[in-house]
Formats: C-alpha cells, structure tokens, sequence
C-alpha cells in the first residue's frame, strides 16, 4: 500500500503490534539486540538456511545471517520465532508445533506465542500489503523500535524538502510520548507523515485516531485507511530547539493512559 504513513494498533493481552509502515529495518535497528537463531514458520531456500530434524522446520543460525535475512527481498511472506539455545526446539510436543503451524497459516495465535521452552523474545509474521504483526514479548522493546521509524520518516521527508541541506540531526523523542503512541490508541492510530506542514521552522505530523478498526482487513488503499479516521493529535518536532511535543487535540482518546504518564 503506497502512502508516506505509520498505521499502528496494540493488542494488550499478547503484545501485538498490527502495523504498516514500520519496515523490518526498523524493527532490526530498534530492537535491544538481533536474534541469535530463528524458527522459520515459512519455507525458504539459501545456503543460512536449516532444516531442524524433530519439528521439520527451518531454522537460521547467527546474528550477520539473520540480519542478511530479514533485510533480504523475499517472494513468500517472512514468518518466524526467535529461540535461545540449539536444541531447545527438540522439546516441543506435537501441540506446541501444531499451535506454531497455526500461527504460520492462519496468521493468528491459539494462545501467547511465547514458549518457556524456546524462550523467544518475538514472533513476527509479514500480512498482506506491507502489513505485519509482531509479538514481543516485552512491550517496551517497540518503544525504540517505533522511534527509529519515525525518524526514518521525518528524515526522508526533510532530505526530500531540503535536497542540498545537511542530514537532518534528531534527537531522541521522550518517553512518555512515545507511551501516549503505543497505548493511547487501542483501536488503531496513524501518524501521517504525509500531511505533514512546517509552521516558523517547526514541523507538525497529524496524529489519527482509527475510527473503525473492524474495517482494517479491508483497506487496501491510502484513502480507505484516512477514510476511518479523524485527526486527534499532532506530533511536532522543532528544527531550531530539536525538542519533541505532542499537542492532543482530543483527550477523551488519551484518557485512558493518563495515568501512566
């Protein structure tokens, strides 16, 4: 789905995040360290790849492999568990792989996708049309991996603005901000990059409220997922102080987090 925009929506109980815009670089750069090994709920082909005897699943082994992986073009849908040691995989019952097998197919848990016996701290699973779902196993490791998209975003928006400008340095946006982005909107938000405007050398990036989440299997277009929103929010950054705000418009939608924050 083309458009210059970060869709986001949390599911509480398990630690889900249902995104578009937010590349597998910017869960690799965002995450605190990369996989050492990965159970792949898909079939692939290359020389990283390996077969695992007990669950007849592949696997990839090492951190410069995965990263090559994941950063790779693929003609099927990337779908994987990371695990802890080598022969964890050898303990899980038919169940457990029958619930994996189901993750990979139906592109949704039976339960949490989080094994004792394999330890993972993600399961990560690429949907239709640039859509993912990912699963991490504590929330607050989607905090960075959110900031390093946003910026990814709000640079490229600059350097195209300003061809012959320096990079543009941005400094870290603060936490509570950040946590008014991943839990303030349960139903789904957008951070729309692609309405952004500069007002006195301040940049200003319109924040929509998803009013019909039902409807996300069904957006296959840019203006069908700005269609079932409304602005509630914006998220400025100033180019002369680099300081972060977010101006709420809206704070029945916030209101539900205020007090974490």
């Amino acid at each position: 789905m083309r458009g210059n925009f970060v869709y986001l929506s949390l599911e509480p109980v398990t630690n889900m995040i249902y995104s578009l815009g937010i590349s597998p670089a910017d869960f690799l750069n965002g995450i605190p360290a990369i996989p050492n090994q990965l159970l792949l709920l898909n079939d692939e082909s290359g020389n990283d790849v390996e077969i695992n005897p007990h669950t007849r699943l592949q696997t990839i082994t090492g951190q410069a492999q995965i990263r090559r992986y994941l950063l790779g073009k693929h003609d099927r849908a990337v779908k994987w568990l990371d695990y802890a040691h080598g022969d964890d995989l050898d303990f899980l019952l038919p169940g457990e792989i029958a619930e994996l097998l189901y993750l990979a197919h139906m592109e949704t848990h039976i339960r949490t996708p989080f094994y004792a016996k394999l330890q993972n701290e993600y399961a990560y699973l690429t949907l239709r049309d640039g859509f993912y779902k990912t699963y991490y196993r504590h929330l607050g490791d989607f905090d960075h991996v959110l900031e390093v998209s946003i910026k990814r975003h709000l640079r490229a928006i600059h350097n195209n603005r300003w061809v012959f400008a320096r990079p543009l340095a941005i400094s870290d946006i603060p936490h509570e901000i950040l946590l008014q982005l991943t839990q303030g909107l349960l139903d789904g938000m957008i951070i729309a990059f692609d309405q952004l405007v500069e007002r006195h050398r301040i940049y200003v990036i319109p924040v929509r409220a998803v009013t019909h989440p039902e409807r996300q299997a069904t957006w296959y277009t840019q203006e069908e997922v700005y269609a079932d929103s409304r602005e509630v929010a914006s998220l400025r950054y100033d180019l002369t102080t680099r300081e972060w705000a977010l101006s709420i418009h809206d704070n029945q939608v916030f209101s539900d987090v205020a007090d974490l924050i």
